[in-house]
């Protein structure tokens, strides 16, 4: 039998007694370096291993024995355990501990309900958009990604949260620290840490979806979608928190920074071979904060353009507007959507007939807006313009 146990966050007077009883009746102690100097008091036989591997390797060596392996904080936290689960066949029940972001908060004082949980260890985390959008988020931090280092990060990108960082919690050397970033920035840290963050600047009125007015938009001298249109035409892509978008021809992206806002969690890929486009495009990405989202420079047709894709918006053709959709198509996720908007019926019939010629569901929607001029009631129209949307056939 193989137990996970989890430990706390070191000191012994942390440690659960359920966590004590299932170590003391154990064949092999097993674990980490300093997970396993704080069970030295447990007389029992002990193996110290120094990389990840070795743990199963000793589990199939010693199949017959019960053996604990013991890990610091709470070991389905981040902890070891998806590991052991996924590479060990025998019976496996896990022994849960006080997570070290538990303990810190409970120095603090601070309840951590609607916290955000993160790990950057060795991981590659959306980091500033989660403090950005969280009031309260917690880290598992490393020595590539420091309190100080990360403190640097959050004056680079204009933050300012409040950081609590804990050191060699529970331990005798045990220390805190509180400050915000332009006071952390020169600070020294140990590899490992667990990092509170307190953005005060977020707001309800942040995290409530809204479409963006064209007066918002950076613009410069390049095409851009109008606002209806684009409400619209977003609107009809189906898109999710997560999901992975592609605009062909991003204009000054207003499609694109529009999508990205609202596909927080997920990728947005603006496609566009205009230079000045291209300026304007990392302008409105900079004003936004959208960091999820990427820009590639070149051709429709050429462009080097990887991945497949929940949603796919095209504006306009440049030509070849049967080969650019044929292309795209193939990188769009069965049950996924392609969108395009054309000012001309030529290019209309082009595209419902090549998607059809697909084998998508299409429908086809005119959108003819008029507005005031002034502060008088003459309205005044703007071009219809065709939305199209197709649908890719599951399977």
């Amino acid at each position: 039998m193989v137990y996970i146990v989890g430990i706390g966050p070191g000191n012994r007077e942390y440690i659960l007694p359920k966590a004590l009883e299932i170590m003391q009746k154990s064949d092999i102690i097993l674990g980490f370096g300093r997970a396993m100097e704080s069970v030295d008091f447990i007389g029992r036989k002990k193996i110290k291993v120094n990389k990840i591997s070795e743990v199963v390797e000793e589990l199939e060596k010693n199949k017959d024995k019960i053996i604990s392996v013991v890990a610091s904080g709470d070991p389905l936290y981040y902890g070891i355990t998806e590991y052991v689960k996924n590479n060990y066949q025998g019976e496996i029940k896990v022994i849960p501990g006080i997570s070290s972001f538990q303990y810190l908060t409970g120095r603090l004082n601070k309840s951590w309900q609607g916290a955000y949980l993160g790990s950057l260890h060795g991981r590659e985390e959306d980091f500033i958009k989660k403090v950005r959008e969280n009031k309260l988020s917690i880290w598992l931090t490393d020595s590539k990604n420091s309190p100080k280092d990360l403190a640097k990060r959050f004056l680079e990108k204009g933050l300012n949260p409040r950081m609590y960082v804990g050191e060699n919690l529970s331990y005798e050397d045990e220390k805190i620290e509180i400050g915000y970033p332009e006071e952390m920035k020169n600070k020294e840290f140990s590899s490992l840490c667990v990092l509170l963050l307190e953005n005060e600047e977020v707001s309800l009125e942040e995290e409530k979806l809204s479409f963006i007015s064209d007066e918002d938009f950076i613009r410069g001298n390049c095409p851009m979608t109008k606002e209806e249109i684009r409400i619209l035409s977003v609107a009809k892509m189906n898109l999710y928190k997560n999901s992975r978008v592609l605009d062909v021809g991003a204009g000054t992206g207003s499609i694109s920074i529009q999508a990205a806002k609202i596909c927080s969690e997920g990728e947005v890929v603006a496609l566009e071979k205009d230079s000045d486009a291209l300026e304007v495009i990392y302008i409105n990405k900079e004003k936004f904060q959208t960091d999820n989202l990427i820009v590639i420079e070149g051709e429709a047709l050429t462009a080097k353009v990887e991945g497949k894709f929940n949603s796919i918006f095209i504006g306009g053709s440049g030509g070849n507007l049967s080969d650019l959709i044929k292309k795209y198509c193939e990188m769009l996720m069965d049950g996924g959507k392609i969108v395009l908007n054309f000012i001309t019926i030529n290019n209309l019939y082009i595209a419902m007939d090549t998607l059809m010629e697909l084998g998508y569901k299409v429908k086809c929607t005119q959108v003819s807006v008029s507005k005031t001029k002034g502060q008088t009631y003459m309205l005044m129209a703007n071009n219809p313009i065709f939305i199209i949307e197709g649908e890719k056939n599951n399977g």
